[in-house]
């Protein structure tokens, strides 16, 4: 690591209901960091965020801008900016209105329909107070080629009675409707049981139809239709009823997730005292928390009743990593060895993985251990893979290592 320039962070990061100091360092050039690295992390783009939380290609053709993508920042910013040209665009700035005072609350997620030339608008998934609430609203632009704000519409707002596990994904899936991953509201443990409860939207998945406003939302904002094949589709959705939106639940905190090319959803669950865990998440499920802690008892510690929940596929313990972050499967072609293999991180270790998840009991193949806080993946058009550090602000591409075999 002879001559590699490396910064020291101190980051006060909440787990588990309190505080905990890490000591994490930032890379600010492409480095394999050892001999045995199987990958490098390459700088991407010409500039810095600020917290950067997300990365996705942006679906229209803005001429200043070739090849967009879109960054989240979490402080409640989204700018446009190209691997190949700086471009110092901004498509929304939401810093007014966006609560961001703790390091799992902001501006968190992002999500443009496969229609966007047709119909330009886009998602997001942002943190408000007060009262502290998470807010997921569609944003319309002028056109497709825009980036010009004509309508901002509230579709759900979920209280959130503590300021951690607050989610932040969303995604289309593969039959069109918009995914959204809630946390189970904070503190530690899940203290209140909402991850069980399906009177409340945390700690769940949820599935919605926001092309369809056919539903008026609290105080006549516009929102969104139910499918039809929700599990509680035809619940009254009452405060005595389960939620229409939910499409499975018992999660933690589902702060990243993606679909395979078989269009099944993997979702990262981030763990409470011992374990992290990859989890395949079906239509009506229930997956565990705070039953279980990935494979293991959590309430009660022994003698659990596991009938009826799904357990994950791949779980590890905190000797590994304290904070799972979900990737995507790789379908690049400059990694070429892990190409059909998910690709997924530890935030806090610094571990970056891969696993084939189309095998039983597959383990987790280490490509790389980098300092820093990991924040997100994000998928290139080419289906190259990033990932954003979320204090340096850096976005960087995962590449083949020289070191090993030519990779």
């Amino acid at each position: 690591m002879a001559g590699l320039p490396i910064f020291f962070y101190i980051t006060i990061v909440w787990r588990h209901g309190f505080f905990i100091v890490v000591i994490t360092t930032t890379l600010f050039a492409a480095a394999p960091l050892s001999k045995t690295s199987k990958i490098e992390l390459r700088p991407i783009f010409h500039r810095q965020f600020k917290q950067p939380v997300f990365v996705t290609a942006f679906p229209g053709n803005i001429g200043a801008c070739p090849d967009p993508y879109a960054i989240v920042e979490k402080p409640g910013t989204i700018r446009l900016e190209s691997p190949t040209k700086r471009c110092g665009m901004t498509l929304l700035d939401l810093r007014k209105e966006v609560h961001d005072a703790t390091l799992e609350e902001g501006l968190l997620g992002l999500a443009f329909p496969a229609d966007f030339a047709q119909r330009p608008v886009f998602y997001i998934y942002y943190s408000a107070s007060p009262p502290r609430r998470t807010v997921i609203a569609r944003v319309t632009l002028s056109s497709a080629a825009s980036t010009t704000v004509t309508k901002r519409e509230e579709l759900l707002s979920i209280r959130q009675p503590y300021s951690n596990h607050n989610g932040g994904m969303l995604e289309f899936g593969p039959d069109g409707y918009l995914y959204i991953g809630v946390g189970d509201g904070g503190s530690g443990g899940d203290p209140r049981g909402y991850a069980q409860n399906l009177r409340s939207h945390l700690g769940k998945i949820l599935r919605i139809d926001p092309s369809a406003s056919v539903k008026t939302g609290p105080q006549g904002l516009v929102s969104y239709a139910i499918p039809p094949d929700n599990p509680f589709a035809k619940s009254k959705d009452d405060r005595y009823s389960e939620r229409p939106e939910i499409f499975a639940w018992g999660l933690r905190n589902p702060w990243r997730f993606s679909f395979t090319p078989e269009g099944r959803l993997i979702v990262a669950d981030v763990g409470q005292d011992d374990y992290e865990e990859l989890a395949f998440v079906a239509r009506g499920e229930n997956h565990g928390w705070n039953i279980m802690e990935g494979l293991h008892c959590f309430k009660p510690a022994k003698g659990c009743n596991k009938s009826g929940l799904t357990l994950p596929f791949h779980e590890y313990d905190h000797g590994v990593g304290q904070s799972i972050l979900g990737g995507y499967v790789y379908t690049g072609t400059k990694i070429s060895p892990f190409t059909g293999k998910y690709i997924f991180a530890d935030s806090v270790s610094g571990r970056i993985f891969a696993i084939d998840y189309r095998r039983a009991e597959a383990k987790a193949e280490l490509l790389i251990q980098a300092p820093g806080l990991w924040s997100s993946f994000g998928r290139l058009r080419n289906g190259e893979l990033v990932i954003a550090e979320l204090q340096s602000g850096k976005i960087y591409q995962l590449g083949p290592t020289a070191q090993v075999g030519g990779r």
